[in-house]
C-alpha cells in the first residue's frame, strides 16, 4: 500500500512500508516549503522510520473511544497496520497535511453538520455517540468522544476551492461527555476561562453547549475562510515519541524539544512566557492531563514557528476516578502538585521567567480563578445538576491556588474557601482508587 501525501493540497510525497521501515519519499518537484513535518524537511534522500509510522503521521491517528468506532466501521479496510488506519483518515487530520490512498485527491464524504444543533440540542452520552459514528473518519485523537464538524452551507453557497479538488474545510472541533466525565464540556470551558480572561496568552476560542456536556472549539489551523492554513506539530510527534508514550517526558526535554524550532530571537521571550501561563494554569485549576500532545508548536513556514493557543485545560481532579492523579509531565524527575520551590526555578532557568514574574504570575491566575469561581457558583445555582461537578472544580481550584502559594504569605491573597462555604458546598468527593491512571504508560512494569 502507497499513500499519497499532500502539503496545502498540494501532492508532496509518498509514504509507504519498505520491510521493516516506513518510507517518506518526496517527489522530485517538491519545495523546500513543501516540507511535510519540522522533524523532516525536504530533501533527495527518503526518511525511515523502524517498525513504527513516522512520530508526525501518528499524531493524528485516532486514540480509545474514536478509534474502537473507527475499527467498527472500517474494519475490512484495515490490515492491522497504522498505515491502513492513515489511509482511512488522514484526509480528515488537524494541520495542513493531507494523507491519502495513493491517486485519491483530497476531500471529505462527511454531511454538514450545523454546530447550533449541538449548542442547543440533545448531547446526552447515546446521542453524542451516534454523532461520533457518523464523522468517525475524523483524524483527531483524544480519549473523550471527540470529532471534527465540517460547515453547514446553505443552498446557495459555494463549496470552498482548494486548487482543483473542492474541499469542505472543517472550522470547528466537537467534544462531549462521558460517564467518567459528566459534563466536560461545563469544565472545560470555565477551566479554560480562567487564562483566557486574562489576556495574556492565547487560548483556543470555545463556546459550550445549554446544557454543559459538549464544548464546541474554534480550530485555529485554518484561515478565516476555513481553509488549511498551518501547519501544526504536537510536541509528542517532536519527541519522537509514540503516542501511547505521551506522559513519558519531562518538562525539560518539551521545552528544549520546542525551542529547536523557536528560530526568531525577538519573540522567543513571548513564546516562553506563553507557555510558562500555560504550565501554571495547569496547577492552579488542576489539570492532570497535560501531557507532550496538549502541547504544541504551528506554522506557515520553518521561520514563524510559535506554540498554538492554549487548548485541552480541564480540571481533572473533578472527577474521582482521576482525582488522584499527579501533573501528567514531571519537572526535575517529580511528579507533584507540591512543586514548591521547584517550579519556580525551573520558570528561572529554563525559561528566562525571574522569581518576581513568576509570583505575579501565580496570583493573577489566583485572582481569575476565584472571579471565574464565582461564575461557576452563579452557574450551578441556575442550573442544578452542574452543582457536583462544580463543587469538585472550585474545591479542586482552592487546592492549586494554596499549593503554588507560599505558607506564609497564602493568608494575604483572596481564596475560594469563603465563597464554597457560602454557596453551602460540601467536602469534594474522595477520590477512587483507579488501576486507570493517567500519566502511567500501559507498558510499563508494575514496581514492586
Amino acid at each position: 500500500m502507497k499513500l499519497d501525501v499532500q502539503v496545502l493540497g498540494k501532492n508532496v510525497a509518498t509514504l509507504f512500508r519498505e520491510r521493516d521501515d516506513y518510507v517518506l519519499k518526496y517527489n522530485r518537484d517538491a519545495s523546500a516549503a513543501d516540507f511535510v513535518s519540522l522533524t523532516m524537511p525536504v530533501r533527495e534522500e527518503a526518511w525511515r522510520w523502524p517498525r513504527d509510522l513516522h512520530p508526525f503521521f501518528r499524531q493524528n491517528l485516532p486514540e480509545g473511544y474514536l478509534l474502537n468506532l473507527i475499527r467498527e466501521q472500517f474494519g475490512p479496510l484495515l490490515d492491522g497496520t497504522d498505515l491502513s488506519l492513515l489511509a482511512v483518515v488522514g484526509s480528515m487530520g488537524i494541520g495542513r497535511v493531507t494523507v491519502t490512498p495513493e491517486g485519491v485527491a483530497p476531500g471529505t464524504e462527511l454531511e454538514a453538520l450545523d454546530v447550533q444543533h449541538i449548542l442547543h440540542g440533545d448531547n446526552t452520552a447515546e446521542h453524542f455517540a451516534q454523532l461520533v459514528r457518523e464523522y468517525a473518519r475524523a483524524a483527531i485523537s483524544g480519549v473523550v468522544p471527540k470529532f471534527i464538524a465540517p460547515e453547514a452551507q446553505s443552498a446557495a453557497s459555494t463549496p470552498l476551492q482548494l486548487g482543483k479538488p473542492t474541499i469542505r474545510t472543517s472550522r470547528h472541533i466537537v467534544k462531549g461527555s462521558d460517564d467518567n466525565t459528566p459534563f466536560l464540556g461545563f469544565n472545560e470551558f470555565h477551566s479554560m476561562r480562567v487564562l483566557e480572561r486574562l489576556g495574556v496568552a492565547p487560548v483556543a476560542r470555545t463556546q459550550m453547549s445549554d446544557d454543559g456536556r459538549a464544548l464546541v472549539v474554534e480550530r485555529f489551523d485554518v484561515d478565516e475562510d476555513g481553509l488549511p492554513a498551518y501547519g501544526v506539530e504536537d510536541l509528542c510527534g517532536l519527541l519522537g515519541l509514540p503516542p501511547h508514550e505521551k506522559y513519558n517526558s519531562t518538562s525539560e526535554k518539551m521545552l528544549n524539544a520546542a525551542r529547536a524550532y523557536l528560530l526568531d530571537r525577538d519573540t522567543v521571550r513571548v513564546q516562553l512566557q506563553q507557555l510558562g501561563w500555560h504550565l501554571l494554569t495547569n496547577y492552579v485549576v488542576r489539570n492532570a492531563d497535560c501531557h507532550t500532545k496538549n502541547v504544541a508548536l504551528f506554522y506557515t513556514s520553518v521561520d514563524d514557528v510559535a506554540f498554538t493557543p492554549v487548548y485541552d485545560v480541564v480540571t481533572t481532579q473533578a472527577y474521582p476516578r482521576f482525582a488522584a492523579n499527579p501533573p501528567g509531565l514531571a519537572i526535575d524527575g517529580r511528579k507533584t502538585w507540591a512543586a514548591g520551590k521547584t517550579l519556580e526555578r525551573f520558570f528561572n532557568t529554563r525559561m528566562g521567567i525571574a522569581p518576581r514574574q513568576y509570583a505575579q504570575m501565580v496570583e493573577a491566575l489566583c485572582d481569575s480563578a476565584v472571579d471565574v469561581g464565582h461564575e461557576l457558583i452563579e452557574a450551578a445555582r441556575n442550573e442544578p445538576q452542574w452543582r457536583t461537578v462544580a463543587k469538585q472544580m472550585l474545591h479542586a481550584w482552592d487546592d492549586g491556588m494554596t499549593s503554588l502559594r507560599s505558607p506564609k504569605k497564602s493568608l494575604q491573597f483572596r481564596g475560594l474557601k469563603p465563597a464554597i462555604e457560602a454557596a453551602g458546598f460540601s467536602a469534594p468527593e474522595p477520590p477512587e482508587r483507579s488501576r486507570e491512571v493517567i500519566g502511567h504508560s500501559p507498558l510499563l512494569g508494575r514496581r514492586k
